[in-house]
């Protein structure tokens, strides 16, 4: 990369941002489903364009430039700092390629270090900095495997350590102006690499941390040095995160004298807040500081939980639900998330449950229109938080419908790709019964072939629900799917590789969705349990083994044959997708797959399935949306 290559990066950047909109179109203007339908299949041969031309330039500019053991030339150096900060603060789409950040600002470090310089050195931390927490934060929302996230957490701490010796004395007063800004700043950011972690016993190295900064901006020693420095946006972040480490219910567990000392500094913080609305309202609205203070004093024993939850009830009804910038996620989702924590689950009231639908329902209309919105992370990390914290309430949404309403909100082409899977197990199901009853003796308490038949109906109604909520540990990774445009990278694929154990988690917490956790867990492991992921999970022990292994087909043939939302290239047909697996019929897939694909009723219905089937699936796609979008309204 030089100097020359501006351009390209700017275009890189611009086809990033139309594949992340291209992906999950917005329903306006869009009259029926047949256009919706349409308009899917063209984004994606436009995302498959798009795609083309971002590959030819990572493979032929950035990644020569990223995997070369020669020391950066100063040019290469200013590239790709300007296409790290440009990614990170894209325009209209926020935090556009977070592992292309990470491993930019990766390669800048190591650079720096090789020349010894203490200022590039400085400069490059920071960067590593805002990657790393970014990147915490994407990888934090899969609860099923934190060590993902950890690694990420751990060298921001480590990074904050840095920071914190630049802050001796002697070393400080080394530094040039510029440098010790970078030192400042990034020494008080340090503090966001606590989020998540619970409290243990004895001190809390975060509220000591925050005092220490709390000390620092009162210090003569850093204002004499710095004194055009903004102080009092550094006491203002300060205390914004004391105030906010009791976030989603205090789930870390603070307790007893740290709680009083937490409240204190959000009193302080809405102090300092209303000296000065129109600045300090840039940063936060006022929504925000009152939903701080209502939860802190709360936790505290200063107000009583209704006073506390009538007042994010009041706050939450003064939103504007058609705001997607960051002020209105908060209100839209973050607030309504506060309340659903705050709820006593053991003993809801009729009025907490009533609520509780409105909630849901109105947070699936506004998450129709998170894919276009510059604001994608802020937004998933609040969606994720409410459907982690799902409560099912008689006559109320199941969980099931949220997390299947949420995927069509999301991700529209992965709420097809459940249905179709969902459609073409049952389709498996049927068959299996009508020709081989024995293969699916086991599943449900079925005890021989004859029970086989004679349970039919609910067999195959267990394996429509099974099927369809098997991807919904996709929820927590909706940022990774949206990845087009480049091989994924090993981080990613480990991510990728999370959702059938987050997916099992979810499932796992209703009775309504018990049954199917093992569906989730094991749909990607192979019939004869050799390979595939999770490798702990032994799917011969399962007792719904033989619906997994049907769920393992259809999930492998919607997935071989679709062109949209898996890999915008030509799907294969049902033909080329029956001599590719044939072969592998006993090991990877189970032998009567054999059986079924060869039989030729069996594959005239699948053909019928993966044409009229996935058409109609589009068309009720989009009639979902559409009462979504209206019915909440």
């Amino acid at each position: 990369m030089t100097n020359a290559n501006e351009l390209n990066r700017a275009g890189y950047i611009e086809r990033l941002e139309k594949i992340r909109r291209l992906s999950s179109p917005s329903l306006e203007g869009i009259g029926d489903a047949g256009l919706y339908s349409d308009l899917l299949r063209q984004n994606f041969t436009r995302i498959g364009r798009l795609s083309t031309e971002n590959r030819a330039f990572l493979d032929a500019e950035l990644f020569p430039v990223l995997f070369s053991r020669q020391p950066l030339t100063e040019g290469q150096t200013e590239n790709l700092i300007a296409l790290s900060e440009a990614l990170l603060s894209a325009t209209s789409v926020e935090n556009l390629d977070l592992p292309i950040v990470s491993l930019i600002s990766d390669r800048l470090l190591k650079d720096a270090a090789v020349h010894g310089d203490a200022a590039a050195t400085i400069r490059r931390l920071d960067m590593r900095m805002d990657a790393c927490y970014a990147l915490m934060l994407m990888l934090g929302r899969v609860h099923a495997c934190p060590e993902i996230a950890d690694r990420f957490r751990r060298e921001g701490l480590e990074i904050g350590c840095r920071f914190l010796k630049y802050l001796a004395p002697e070393a400080f007063q080394a530094l040039d102006d510029d440098s010790r800004r970078i030192v400042l700043t990034d020494a008080r950011y340090m503090a966001v690499f606590y989020e998540g972690i619970p409290c243990g016993d004895g001190p809390n190295p975060e509220l000591e941390h925050l005092e220490r900064m709390l000390a620092l901006a009162d210090d003569p020693f850093y204002h004499n040095l710095m004194p055009e420095y903004n102080w009092r946006y550094f006491r203002y972040r300060v205390l914004n995160y004391y105030a906010k480490v009791t976030d989603e219910g205090n789930a870390r567990g603070f307790a007893g004298a740290d709680l009083a000392t937490i409240c204190d500094r959000t009193e302080d913080f809405s102090r300092l807040w209303h000296s000065d609305p129109d600045y300090f309202g840039e940063y936060d609205n006022e929504k925000q500081v009152q939903m701080l203070l209502l939860r802190n004093r709360y936790l505290a024993g200063r107000i009583g939980y209704k006073a506390c939850h009538d007042g994010l009830i009041a706050l939450y009804e003064q939103r504007d639900p058609h705001r997607y910038d960051l002020n209105g996620i908060y209100d839209n989702l973050q607030l309504p998330l506060e309340a659903i924590c705050q709820l006593d689950r053991e003993h809801l009231t009729p009025d907490d449950a009533r609520r509780l639908d409105i909630f849901y329902r109105e947070v699936i209309r506004y998450a129709i229109h998170m894919p276009n919105s510059g604001s994608l992370s802020s937004m998933l990390e609040f969606c994720q938080g409410i459907i982690e914290r799902f409560i099912e309430v008689p006559g109320g949404l199941s969980f099931e419908e949220m997390a299947l309403e949420c995927l069509a909100a999301l991700h529209p082409p992965t709420y097809v790709h459940s249905m179709m899977v969902a459609k073409l197990s049952v389709f498996l199901c049927q068959r299996l019964i009508d020709r081989a009853p024995r293969w699916l003796v086991g599943a449900l308490g079925c005890e021989s072939a004859a029970d086989v038949v004679k349970n039919r109906t609910a067999l195959e109604d267990y394996t429509f629900h099974a099927a369809r909520c098997h991807d919904v540990g996709k929820l927590a990774i909706i940022d990774t799917i949206f990845v087009y445009g480049r091989n994924l990278f090993d981080t990613e694929f480990e991510l990728i590789r999370t959702h059938p154990r987050t997916g099992y988690e979810m499932l796992g917490r209703y009775d309504s969705t018990r049954p199917c956790r093992d569906i989730a867990l094991g749909h990607h492991r192979w019939y004869d349990n050799s390979r595939g992921y999770p490798e702990d999970f032994d799917t011969t022990a399962s007792p719904v083994k033989p619906i997994i292994d049907i769920v393992l087909c259809a999930d492998c043939m919607d997935a071989a044959t679709d062109s949209v939302g898996r890999s915008y290239r030509r799907g294969k047909t049902l033909r080329e997708f029956t001599d590719e697996v044939l072969p592998e019929c006993g090991d990877h897939y189970p032998p009567w797959l054999r059986d079924l694909l060869t039989d030729p009723e069996t594959a005239r219905g699948l053909q019928s399935l993966l044409e009229e089937g996935r058409r109609e699936t589009y068309q009720s796609t989009y009639g979902l949306l559409s009462r979504m979008n209206t019915d909440t309204q």
